[in-house]
């Protein structure tokens, strides 16, 4: 993989953090209000989905947070070695 590319995945990754935040967010949210309509007391139902909503949301936020931390050493064993890097892995010549 070129170092290029490897930087930009880097980049375009820490660029989705927050639309992957709000997505697992809204998928709680969603999952919470599935489970919240066997409640009888509309505070309730609000409670279970907002907080399965904020669980989610921030358990995934953490996950991609720390996978985006050790994508640039994941991505170290795909690159293609700088110029300087190949010259220095040849063989010396007899």
């Amino acid at each position: 993989m070129p170092r290029w590319l490897a930087h930009l995945l880097v980049v375009v990754g820490w660029l989705l953090t927050p639309v992957v935040a709000w997505g697992a967010s809204f998928f709680g949210l969603w999952l919470g209000a599935v489970v919240a309509i066997r409640f009888h007391s509309p505070a309730a139902m609000l409670g279970v989905a907002g907080a399965l909503g904020l669980v989610c949301g921030f358990g995934t936020l953490w996950s991609w947070v720390l996978l985006m931390r050790r994508l640039p050493h994941l991505l170290s064993h795909l690159m293609a070695p700088r110029a300087s890097e190949e010259q220095a892995a040849l063989p010396a010549a007899d």
